[in-house]
This record gives C-alpha cells, structure tokens and sequence, in this order.
C-alpha cells in the first residue's frame, strides 16, 4: 500500500475528488496526487458532497455535541452551517433535483435508529421531509417524463464492514419506485446479501452487496435483471460508493479507487494521493492525566502513590515534588501498579504484545547518561524448582513456556527465608522515600536477593484482572480474567498457579498481614451470581483452604490487621422489599460485611465475652472482645508489631460473623486497624426518572468507615468512585469526578484542617505518541476477542490472518477517529453480533447541546406557527414538553414570533435561535392563536427550558396513539404494550400500563424496535401467564390469578429493529405459544457482551462472549438470521409515508380471530359455591 494516509467518505466531481482523512476534508485532482486541506476543525468530518455544479462542497462535521450539516466553497470560502438537528444520525446522502441537500437523520422520529430522509435547502431554511420513511439512502434516478424514479436502501443497524456477511432482519435492502408515482418494489429481493450504497450511474443502479462472500460492487438493470460484479475485493470490504452519475469512487483500506464505467469489463484504479500538510493528530502531545486517571495506589507510609493514566505509570508525592515515570514505553499499556515495601514497584504491561507481571526499582541508579534504545526485557531465567520456591510452592511454571518470549536468564539467588512479616529498616525507608533508597550493591542481607529488575511471563493467555503485594514485598498474588490464581516471588520471579477455575474473572485478593496468607474470592458459576472465599499459605500453597462454600455470593476478602479475622462482604442476607407497582419481592440491598474468625478460639468482637486472667497470674482482668477489636499493636500502639496468623482449618465456616450493621449495597471492603472500610451505594433507580431532577447526577458511592471497638459507623467522604488503602493502613486515597484525594482513614477530614491532600495530577508529565497508541489498542482489541471470543476456535475464522492482513492499515491512521473506524472493521471480521466499538463522545468543549422544543412549526406568512405539541407522559420525566408546563399556556395555531428578543424568519429559524440552550431558560415570545378565544392575536412572553433530545417525548406519543388505534378498531375491547427495550426502562415502560391493558379481552405485544438488554426471561413470564383462578372480592372488580395475566389471546409484533433480547423474547414468545409473531424477521444478535474491557484511553471494546441455543429444534440459528415471524407482513416505504401501520393493522385483525376461536376468560358468576347455613336440623338419632 503506498497511500500516505486513510481516506474515507470519497465523491467526485469533472476533475477534483474530495474525500475525509485527519478528521477534515480534503480535495485532490481525480488522477491522483497531493491533496490540499478544505477544513481544518479538527472534528470527525463525514460524507462530504460536491453540489451539483462542483462550485461548493456539503458534509456533516460536529458542531457543538452533534454531526451538522455545513457546506463552504471549493476553495475554502463562504462557510456556513445548515442543518440545526443536534442529532447523532445526521448524514449528507446526496441532492434532489432541485439541488436541495439530501440529509438523513432521526432528530424527529420516536426511534433513535429510523433515519429519515430530508431536503435542506443549500441557502439556508428548514428541512422538509421527504416522504419515504426510515431510510439509509435515497438515490434519485432520471427524469421519466414528468415522474422522477427512486431507489432506497433500508436502514442499517450498522455498516455492512462493521458486520461482514451479515444476515440478519436488518440486512440492507433496496427499494425501488421505478414510475416515481410514490409505490415501491424491492430490488434484487434474490440477493441474500447486505445492501447499501445505491447508486443511478447513467441507466444501471450500482450498490454495495456481499451476497458472495465479501463486500464489492455491483450493478444491475432498474428492473434488477443483468448482474454485474465490478470489484473483485477479498481482503476488505469496498464501502462507502459515491458517483458523478458516470464515475463511482469508493475506499476500500483507507484506500480510493474510481471505476470509469459500469461496462462489464472495466476495472477501478487505485489513486495514489499524499496529503499536502502535517499531521496534527500524529504529533506527539502531552497526555491529559486527570482525563485517564486510573488505578492509584498509595505506598506503606500513605506519602506517595502510584498512578496509571492511559497506560503509562507514575510516582507522585501527595503534598509536593516532582512526578517519576515508572513506565510509559510508547506502544506499551501499564496497568495494575502495586507498590512494594522495598522500595520497588509490580505491575502488569503488554511489552511484545503479551501482558506479563514487572517489578523494578521505583528510583534506579542511572550510572550513564539514558539513550534511546530498543526495548528488550532484562527478563531472568527460570531458576531450578527447589530454588524458586526453596521447598515453599507447587512446582513452578516456566517463564519461557509461551510460544515466542524469551527464555529467561541471570536470575539472582532466593533470598534466605525471613521472619513473618519482617521488614528491614532500608526496606521501610525505601517504601517511604523510593529516591533514598539503597541500590545495587550498598543492599545486604534479605534484600540483596531482590532484583531490580524483574519479568514474569505467565505460561498461557493471561489477562491479569488483580494484583496485590505481600505486605513484606515478598510476593504477588495474580488474579485472571480467566479465573486463575497465581502466585509470584519477586525475589526469584518464579510462577506458581494455585487454582483455574472456568466460571469467570478474580478480582479480590488479600494479604495476610504476616504475608503467610493469600485469600481470594472464585466465582463458582457463571454470572458471578454465587462466588466463596478460598486461602492458601505460601508455604504450602497447594493445600487450598475453604473458607466459605459458595452458596452466597463472597467477595471483597480483606484481613484484619491482627491477624484474626478474614473480613468480606456477602449477598447473604435476605430480607426482601415489596414491589410498589406489581405483586412481587426482590432483594434490591442484600449485601452485608462479614467476619469469619480464622482461630477457633478468636471470639467474636460483638460478644459475648468472658474475662480472662493474664498468663502472669497476677489476677488482671482483660477483655477478650477489646483484644480482637483492637488491631495489631505494639507496645507504643503504632500498630507496627509482629503477627503470627493462625488458621485452624476444621469448623472454619461455621465461624462467619455477620458485622452488626443494615443490609445495603457494599463493595470493596478493606481492613485498617480497628476498624473496616467499605463503598456503600445508595438505593436507586436504574434508568435515573427517580432522581429529584432529570438533570440530578447518579448518587455515587460514599466511603463509609465502621469501628470495630465503638460498634459505630462514620462517613469519610460523601462521595468516592474507587480508594485504596496505605500498607500501614493509616491513609487512604480516592478518586471521585478525576480528582485524587489523600485523607486519614480514622476519621472524616475536613477541607481546612490540612490532613485532607488534594493530589495535583499535572505534576505528571508525560508526551504520548498517537502512532504507538494506536498501534497498541489495535493490537489489545485483537487480543481481546482471540481470547474472549465465545468459541476458542474462532467459529472458524483464522485470527492471526486478519491481524496480519489489518494490522499494516494502522500506520496511515490519521486520527482517533480512523482507529475507531478501524477497530469497527476488524471486529466486523468475527461476523458476530455485539463486537462494539464505543468511544467517548467527540464535541466542542462548552457546547450545551441543541435545545428543542417539545412541538412541531412550520413556517407560514405569519411566523413560525406551532402546529403540534408532543403531550408526552407524566409518569416519564423525559417525557414532557416545554410548552405544556404550567404557565406556558401555548396551544396548536400559536405564532413564535422570537427567541430571546431575536426576530424569527426563514433564515432565523427557531432551531438556530436554540443552539446551545438544552437545558437553560429562554424567553418565548408568543402570538396567541384562535384556540385562546377572546385572548387571539395578543402578543405574550413566556419562559420554558428547551430539551436535548426529543425522542422519549415523541416515543410516548407514538405509543398512545399505536393504543388509541387499538382502541378505536377493537371498540375499546384489546390492549396494547410496547416494550422498547429488555432493559430497565423497557421493565419500567411495560409496567406503565399492565394492569389496564392485560385487563382487557385481548392484547396486542408490541416489541418492534426492541433495543435488546437481559430481561426477556421476566417479559416472557409476564406476558405467557395464563389465568388459572379469580379473586372475588366484595365491593371491588374480579382480579386474575395470577394478577396480571392477559384474560384474553396475545398477538406479539416484531420487526427487524428488535435485535439481541428482542429476538430472544421473540423467539421465547414462539416456543412457549404465547401468541402468534407478526412482522419481519428479527434482527440476528443472540451473542451476548459483559462490557468488561476497555482500552487504555477509555474506549470500550466489546467481546461476544454469551452465545445462546435454543431447544425445539432451533439451536444456534438465531444469531446472525434472526426470528422468522409466524406470519411475515413487512412495512414498505409507501405505507409510512402514507401514515399507516400495516403491521399493527394485521395485528389487531387477527387478534379478531382469534377471539372468536379462544374466548375470553370472565370471572365466574356468584354461584355454585358452598352455602354456610346448614339444613335443618334432624331428629335425634336415637329416636330413630
């Protein structure tokens, strides 16, 4: 490849090209050559259109916190933006006839999906709907008389490179209206393909399509008869298709190609182009600490932490001084940075791609001036087994067993074994002060056995999930994502595994504090819905101790500084919580703080006691219970005494005590003299409509510390995202909102008082290499799906192949963006659903977002008339419009005369007075209309609070008005539910209106759209109950058993958009016979994602990892194709534009039917029943 860059989004025309690369657009001769800059803003350009004369260049660009539509001169000139959708679905698709803009976007639509198609005027205006419904693209033909024909190609749940040979409900399709007299056909329906991109070139319809295999282009006759394939692309799909009418021009790599002619023998040639300026987002800057700042883990003393943002590590001071880098190697990620008591600090980095465990002197001597050399790992040999582990651990795994590290070499000799927990004076002036720290040969004794240098490979695939040091600096406790447990001296670098589970990640591991003891918590099933603690002693760490049995969920061990107790938090507790909507019970606080006592004789430290004479016999009473809480003390109370822990094995989980506190919502749990210390999150709704204002931020955690002695609990800091403990557990850091906060751990710390520390992070200083970033989370991504994908062989597809065919492509990146769009391809190559790309929000620094007003406005002689008004739903606080709060008192036929004191007009339209006001208050200058009587024709002013983003709004209004046609067809006799996603809000929308609607004789299920998520198993019990019996009671209307089961037949719709859980409760609701599905087939994505991993900026990368099967014959074939309806009826482009709902229509008629084949289940009458008063009473027996 010679390109010098990754070009995208090409058009062309007469002589000039234009095209995306850096982020701007660009313009460079057809033949090929130095390209010169059009923009230079910096912000991901898309889709940049020449306008049909080839005066004047169209494209979307961010503007503020959205994609705009904004156009400019060839040359540069006459700026000038366009559309004010502030809408993420904005495209430029092309031009109508008339030369307006052809812009899709869903900033009007109840679906964030259904892109509509739109014409902009190019000299500013209002869009105008163009009548076709939800498309991806509109390509308009040649005029045929007085009659214009059309293609459409259907909406796309994502690009056809991002999923490569897909099949699924949402397959690109064509649509074709060949007479221009508003009804469409499909296109080439044969084709079993994914289509996008068509195309009028002269009298052929060129579009993309991988029906073969692999994504090239095709064209065919208007009629879809002579099939041509033009490109012969195997290695990566041909994409994003544009023409002059003649030419079609397309990237493929990042690469151009134009194709002179459809003619069946013609061939596209590659252009070879340079970019005629620097790089900006390939020059080195400097990194943004606060922006990336992850793990941060204080030292013994509590003085100085060890700090990761975006993969590089750092040494920092709390109060004052200079950063050290630890490790910021450009194209290596750091992460998990534990430092140790000597002086020296571990962590994990991916030098060669693989990750491995490092421990190196925090503050090296440099005895020569440092040079820039190549990075090779000083990586020690594999000692013997009977020195690694001097008779200590299970035999040791080699270091060199992985395929391609280096063997290791120039171990030094184990250091000699020492006493529990001993520390040497050098030892703690080095975990105090690293820079002071003896090196090299000044050492002696036990340290000077420990390296300065140290790597430990692990023996196979590893994805290091936990670190943790011994309190003596001894060992490293691993923890993997792939449930192993492995156990590292860092003296000899010698690797044991203790334990490989296959039921998920561990995350928490502990320390004893005689560094004897390592505890961690197993998941013992999938899900991490059952977990239980396990404990090894380093000096037969094969001999694993059970410490609970893995009925609850245990985690977060920690032990107490004395030695006595394990502590950890457990789901154990069971104390459920009414449903305030629906008859049921949950456990939504289930999570308490336990202790288990290690000792048989430990007493509990909440009672009771006995009083215990001292061994000398002198008669002094102590207290048993003070002694357990009190933590390990010497004779000065510092806490810095000798610990012996004693573990006695037999009735060890009989002896959990639970800590005296309420149930709650806890999470990371550590131990600090005396006392234990845990994250407690506030009880609250998932989707934030609870909140006391939409705008409110979640609750965050609170940093909560309870002693142990005074059976008290105290708040240290209101609000805390992650902390850490200091080794001598006097100290503590936090993170909260990118700040880093060192405080006491004894008590709340005020602001003023001096012991509370904020940490500046800009004393960090550090230049990243974009380049060798980019590399590096290219390389990770990879990793991540060879090693997480759900079926280790890759369902076939050759792994190590495709990072060699992509990996060269990362070299012309331009920008963040074009990794991101790199990534999307690459993971399109597992031809899986849910391998996602999620990078942080791109947008102005300052924008508030475009504000909305709840309505719809037209433009006529006298302003801007207000013509609807979304009524929205109280009950969902995103719901509401501006104009229907109180005071507001606007109504339909109202005039916005002006915004703030600014004079409406065509060209000063109400969108472009709102830029940047979502959320803030604007002054509405109204002409009342007829609907407020005597009132009509009288200027006023109001004050509303525009919105963001309008969808729920007009996503409920679609919703009442889908049941008012229910309603109206079926005489107010069916219900109607739409459930728009398996999530939290989709539970909550549900619910909204169960009880009125299972109520009734019928029920129309409605999970078209359904966006997917994890609760299908609760919908499906809800909607497949059957009545089995009737509560009567007096005075009050009959109730189902069980409550909520429709009385009645249940029709269940579903179409393309429902995807993920959608075609699980899709399927469910066919297996189960909970009613007929009508529609379209589903949208094909049963591979389920856990959203574990992330890059080292931030950017999430999804791994499908949760494949699901199903019985009844229908094993794997979901995925990837989707639920076949039991009846197909499809919504064709002319019925949306006409305003109806086939779909709902063929629903609510064949709801009829069934009616009259399955009656309606009525409450019984109130008879039959067994009478209370008896007969009369008989003779007596005797006289009978």
């Amino acid at each position: 490849m010679t390109s010098s860059s990754y070009f995208r989004f090409p058009h062309l025309h007469g002589d000039l090209i234009t095209f995306v690369a850096e982020d701007d657009v660009w313009i460079a001769p057809v033949a090929g050559g130095r390209a010169w800059r059009i923009s230079a803003q910096q912000l991901p350009a898309r889709n940049p259109r020449f306008t049909p004369d080839g005066k004047r260049l169209v494209w979307t660009t961010i503007v503020g916190a959205a994609p705009e539509v904004v156009t400019a001169n060839v040359d540069g000139g006459g700026y000038r933006q366009l559309s004010y959708f502030g809408h993420g679905t904005t495209r430029v698709k092309g031009f109508t006839s008339t030369g307006d803009v052809v812009v899709t976007s869903a900033f009007e639509q109840a679906e964030g999906r259904h892109t509509h198609a739109y014409a902009l005027p190019l000299d500013g205006g209002p869009a105008v709907e163009l009548p076709f419904g939800p498309v991806e693209s509109v390509a308009f033909g040649p005029e045929v008389g007085d009659e214009r024909p059309v293609v459409l190609s259907s909406v796309l749940s994502r690009e056809p490179a991002w999923w490569k040979r897909y099949r699924g409900g949402t397959a690109g399709k064509l649509w074709i209206d060949a007479d221009g007299n508003g009804e469409f056909a499909r296109l080439v329906p044969e084709l079993n393909g994914n289509l996008a991109d068509p195309l009028w070139v002269g009298g052929r319809i060129a579009f993309l399509s991988d029906h073969e295999g692999y994504g090239n282009l095709y064209s065919v006759q208007p009629d879809g008869s002579d099939l041509r394939r033009h490109t012969d692309h195997e290695d990566f799909y041909v994409r994003h298709a544009a023409s002059d009418g003649k030419r079609v021009i397309f990237e493929s790599a990042g690469e151009l190609w134009i194709l002179p002619t459809l003619e069946a023998e013609a061939e596209a040639v590659r252009l070879d182009i340079s970019l005629g300026s620097a790089s900006q987002a390939r020059r080195p800057a400097p990194l943004k600490v606060a922006a990336h700042v992850g793990d941060v883990v204080p030292n013994a003393a509590g003085s100085a932490s060890a700090v990761e943002s975006h993969g590089t590590i750092h040494w920092l001071r709390h109060k004052d001084g200079p950063s050290r880098v630890v490790e910021a190697t450009p194209g290596v990620r750091a992460r998990l940075p534990r430092p140790l008591v000597d002086g020296r600090i571990a962590y994990v980095a991916d030098h060669d791609g693989v990750d491995s465990l490092y421990v190196k002197r925090i503050a090296p001597r440099f005895s020569q001036p440092a040079v820039e050399t190549p990075v090779q790992d000083p990586v020690p040999a594999t000692p013997e087994a009977e020195e690694a582990g001097a008779g200590q651990l299970p035999r040791p795994v080699s270091a060199s067993a992985i395929t391609g590290q280096p063997a290791t070499s120039g171990v030094r000799e184990p250091e000699p074994r020492t006493e529990p927990g001993a520390v040497s004076a050098e030892a703690a002036a080095a975990a105090a002060d690293p820079a002071a720290a003896p090196v090299g040969a000044t050492r002696s004794g036990a340290e000077d056995a420990r390296s300065d240098f140290l790597r430990i490979d692990f023996p196979r695939a590893a994805r290091p999930s936990a670190v943790e040091a011994s309190p003596d600096g001894r060992w490293l406790a691993v923890g993997t994502a792939f449930g192993d447990v492995y156990l590292a001296d860092t003296a000899s670098g010698a690797l044991s595994l203790l334990v490989s589970v296959g039921d998920g990640s561990i995350d928490g591991l502990a320390w004893s504090p005689d560094s004897q003891w390592i505890a961690w918590s197993e998941p013992v099933t999938s899900f991490g819905s059952r977990s239980k603690l396990r404990m090894a002693n380093t000096a037969n760490a094969q001999d694993i101790v059970e410490v609970t049995d893995g009925r609850f969920c245990d985690e977060s061990p920690a032990f107490t500084p004395d030695g006595k107790f394990l502590a950890f938090l457990s789901n154990r507790s069971f104390d459920p919580v009414y449903d305030g909507h629906a008859f049921d019970l949950s456990f939504p606080s289930p999570i308490k703080p336990y202790l288990v006592a290690l000792a048989a004789a430990t007493p509990s430290p909440f009672g009771p006691v006995v009083d215990l004479l001292d061994e000398d016999g002198a008669g002094a009473l102590r207290d048993g219970k003070n002694d357990a809480a009190d933590g390990a003390k010497d004779d000065t109370g510092n806490g810095a005494g000798t610990v012996t822990v004693r573990v006695d094995r037999e009735g060890l989980p009989l002896r959990v005590i639970g800590v005296p506190v309420p149930q709650g919502n806890y999470s990371a749990l550590s131990a600090s003299s005396g006392a234990l210390l845990w994250l407690d999150t506030p009880l609250s709704g998932v989707t934030g409509d609870g909140r006391g204002k939409v705008q409110d931020k979640a609750p965050a955690p609170a940093l909560v510390r309870y002693d142990l002695t005074k059976l008290k609990q105290v708040t240290l800091a209101s609000e805390v995202e992650r902390y850490r403990l200091s080794g001598d557990g006097r100290k503590l850091v936090f993170v909260n909102d990118k700040q880093v906060i060192a405080v006491p751990s004894d008590a709340k710390a005020e602001e003023e008082s001096g012991d509370l520390v904020k940490v500046e992070l800009n004393r960090i200083r550090v230049v990243m290499d974009p380049l060798a970033v980019w590399g590096q989370a290219f390389d990770e991504a990879w990793r991540l799906q060879r090693d997480f994908f759900w079926t280790e062989d890759m369902a076939g597809q050759d792994w190590d192949t495709v990072h060699g065919r992509y990996r060269p492509v990362v070299e012309r990146l331009g920008s963040r963006d074009d990794l991101v769009d790199l990534l999307w391809e690459l993971h399109g190559e597992l031809g899986t659903s849910h391998a996602y790309v999620r990078p942080a929000a791109v947008g102005e620094p300052g924008s508030n977002g475009q504000g909305r007003l709840g309505a719809d406005l037209i433009l006529t002689e006298d302003g801007w008339e207000i013509t609807r008004i979304l009524a929205g739903d109280s009950s969902d606080p995103l719901a509401n419009s501006p104009l229907t709060r109180p005071g507001a008192d606007a109504k339909v036929g109202d005039v916005v005369l002006a915004i703030d004191g600014v004079g409406l007009s065509a060209d000063r339209t109400p969108a472009k007075q709102l830029v940047g006001a979502a959320g803030r208050t604007v002054e509405l200058t109204l002409l009342n209309g007829g609907g407020h009587g005597e009132a009509a024709g009288r200027q006023r002013r109001i004050a509303v609070v525009p919105v963001k983003d309008e969808e729920r709004l007009r996503y409920q209004e679609w919703v009442h008005a889908n049941r008012r046609t229910v309603r109206e067809a079926s005489d107010g006799k069916f219900g109607y539910l739409h459930v728009p996603d398996m999530m939290a809000n989709g539970w909550a929308q549900l619910h909204r209106d169960l009880d009125t609607e299972t109520a009734l004789d019928g029920l129309i299920v409605d999970v078209r759209r359904n966006r997917g998520g994890h609760t299908s198993q609760l919908v499906a019990e809800l909607i497949g109950r059957k009545v089995t019996g009737w509560s009567m009671p007096r005075g009050e209307k009959p109730r189902t058993y069980p409550q909520h089961a429709p009385r009645g037949p249940v029709i269940i719709l579903a179409d393309e958009f429902a995807g993920s859980d959608g075609d699980i409760i899709t399927q469910v609701s066919k297996l189960r016979g909970i009613g007929p599905v009508i529609g379209t087939r589903t949208w094909g994505g049963v591979v389920g994602i856990d959203n574990r991993f992330s890059l080292a900026d931030g950017t999430g990368v999804t791994q499908p990892r949760y494949a699901t099967w199903f019985s009844g014959g229908i094993g794997w074939s979901v995925e990837n194709f989707g639920v076949e309806p039991d009846i197909e009826v499809v919504f064709p482009p002319h019925a949306y534009a006409a305003g109806t709902d086939p779909q709902l229509e063929y629903g609510i008629g064949a709801l009829k039917e069934m009616v009259q084949e399955l009656p309606t289940d009525r409450p019984p009458l109130r008879e039959g029943y067994r009478k209370l008063r008896p007969a009369a009473l008989p003779a007596r027996p005797q006289q009978g």
